[in-house]
């Protein structure tokens, strides 16, 4: 991709409520799973304002080069709500639709945000999507992303999050721009640190919650947790 174009913008975003963001993603399939919370501000990533639409929620924001989106259901989504922020990139730039709406999400200081995708679609798009979660700035959000039906949650140094069982009792751990250091709780096969997580490595595959929360301590380094609901392992 060459670099970003500035296109259409309309609204400055001052009167967005960022205390619980959702963001719906452009991808081919509607999500199929969403957060359990109310959103106070939706983010519709360009054909994800379609999907926002079908899911019964008002959009605040949309984000893309909208080469997805009927131009006639932009239009009277502007007409039904006035306020909502349009960002139109140009069609060739720098980053991905997700990745500039997670760029406006971040700069919102959201109190909490989630991101539904309903997955599917091209093996590149979605590995740079899933693994895009684990860039510094993202990764220190307050950021769980709900993706077909898994749950995914970024944390880096100095972190520790909570993996709630009810969000899937299978649980891969990947680690992400290089080996990470981390420690453990409520799995079936704790890591403790002793050894390193290298970065692309299967060590992290296919563990087990055994408790109704298990908890991910990072030391050192950026790492994915991957929950999905599945059998208990033999």
């Amino acid at each position: 991709m060459s670099p970003a174009a500035s296109g259409e913008w309309s609204a400055d975003g001052a009167h967005l409520d960022a205390r619980c963001v959702w963001i719906i993603d452009g991808g081919p399939s509607a999500p199929r799973r969403l957060p359990p919370s109310e959103p106070t501000c939706v983010i519709a990533v360009d054909r994800g304002l379609a999907h926002t639409l079908r899911l019964g929620l008002r959009p605040h924001v949309a984000v893309g080069d909208f080469d997805s989106v009927d131009a006639g259901m932009l239009a009277r989504t502007r007409d039904e709500w006035p306020d909502l922020v349009v960002q139109r990139h140009h069609r060739h730039k720098a980053h991905s639709d997700l990745d500039l709406a997670l760029s406006f999400a971040w700069g919102l200081d959201p109190t909490e945000i989630a991101l539904a995708s309903g997955a599917g679609g091209r093996l590149d798009h979605m590995m740079i999507s899933v693994t895009m979660l684990a860039r510094p700035r993202y990764a220190a959000l307050p950021l769980v992303a709900y993706v077909g039906a898994s749950v995914v949650r970024a944390a880096t140094t100095g972190m520790t999050i909570a993996l709630p069982s009810g969000d899937g009792n299978l649980l891969t751990l990947l680690a992400v721009g290089g080996a990470a250091s981390v420690r453990t709780t409520g799995l079936r096969w704790n890591l403790t640190g002793s050894a390193p997580l290298l970065s692309a490595a299967s060590l992290g595959l296919s563990n087990e919650l055994t408790a109704p929360s298990a908890h991910l301590g990072v030391q050192a380094g950026t790492v994915l947790a991957i929950q999905t609901h599945g059998k208990p392992l033999p």
